[in-house]
């Protein structure tokens, strides 16, 4: 019986310590984009861009937009963030895509997660009319976010974490990040 009894604990604490690992770092990519690529190698990929737009933050120093519907920020030369805003056949390697239900969503990478809702009226109207196309100005609805940090992580400039977020509406992704964020101080 005791026997029995440490069995099903070591299971159920498997399962639990399972549920609550940090998402893999072979996740962090979408439609063949991975962080840190260069804009060469982005380029060689998917061809030239619509639009080349200058950055919006000291962290983002150019933005490409593959139609209307796909969003590539650079930090110098280096992918910062993708974002897909279409079921245009992008996802992630788990098979994340756009038009998927949360309830899939989750089955995929299950808890762990940060969720910031924000309708389009929170979104103040200067924001709205002079930051467009940038997503990061722009989207409304609930962000569902996972996160990898760095091993050696401590909130320092220059330490890394990567985040993986859907944007739910109306129960359905409407949209996908992939992300690197980066203390500035």
């Amino acid at each position: 019986m005791l026997k029995k009894f440490f069995i099903a604990t070591v299971l159920t604490l498997a399962l639990i310590s399972s549920s609550c690992l940090a998402m893999k770092l072979s996740e962090f990519s979408l439609g063949g984009m991975s962080l840190n690529m260069t804009y060469d190698e982005v380029i060689k990929i998917y061809g030239q861009p619509t639009q080349i737009l200058n950055g919006y933050s000291q962290l983002v120093s150019k933005v490409v937009t593959y139609g209307d519907n796909v969003e590539i920020g650079f930090l110098g030369n280096k992918v910062r963030y993708v974002v897909t805003k279409a079921n245009n056949g992008w996802k992630t390697p788990a098979g994340v895509r756009v038009g998927m239900t949360l309830a899939e969503v989750l089955e995929i990478y299950g808890g762990g997660y940060t969720a910031q809702t924000r309708a389009p009226e929170d979104i103040p109207k200067w924001m709205r009319e002079s930051c467009e196309p940038y997503f990061e100005y722009n989207w409304s609805g609930t962000k569902y976010s996972w996160a990898q940090v760095a091993d050696a992580y401590a909130y320092e400039p220059g330490d890394v974490s990567f985040v993986l977020s859907v944007v739910v509406n109306n129960d359905r992704v409407s949209a996908i990040e992939l992300s690197q964020r980066t203390p500035e101080y």
